[in-house]
């Protein structure tokens, strides 16, 4: 006997349908900045965020242009900048630096708790640059 499936009497929920249809990109609030991460600027432009990074290698110091949605490691990376890491998910601390001047977003990361933030140190693999910014790197074994 075969059995078929019916919704006749099943609820369907219908909450995630617009009930407006979308008619332009531009009476969604800031889908500019939440779809393609590009920001307003005077006069309607639209460009992405780029911050100056400054690394302190030991032996060496680099500086490059790195966009507000790349992590410096990669950036770095592709720069052909060579920095340690092992997991490239913010959940462990072979690739930690400290924050000297600026800031970063590396809310992606697991590993660092709120007192190690507190003092600066910050993961490459998962840190967003938020302004110009010098980091310290090696800096694993002070962590402890």
């Amino acid at each position: 006997m075969a059995s078929t499936a019916s919704l006749s009497n099943a609820m369907v929920s219908t909450s995630f349908v617009c009930r407006q249809p979308v008619t332009s990109l531009r009476s969604l609030p800031n889908f500019r900045q939440a779809l393609f991460g590009l920001k307003a600027q005077r006069g309607g432009r639209l460009t992405m965020a780029a911050y100056k990074v400054k690394l302190i290698i030991p032996g060496e110091t680099h500086e490059f242009e790195c966009p507000d949605n790349e992590y410096v490691l990669d950036r770095a990376e592709d720069l052909g900048i060579d920095l340690p890491y092992s997991c490239r998910a913010g959940a462990c601390s072979s690739c930690a630096g400290k924050v000297i001047e600026g800031s970063v977003n590396q809310s992606d990361g697991s590993f660092l708790d709120d007192e190690m933030i507190a003092d600066g140190f910050v993961l490459t693999c998962v840190a967003f640059p938020t302004s110009d910014v010098v980091i310290a790197t090696h800096k694993e074994d002070e962590m402890a």
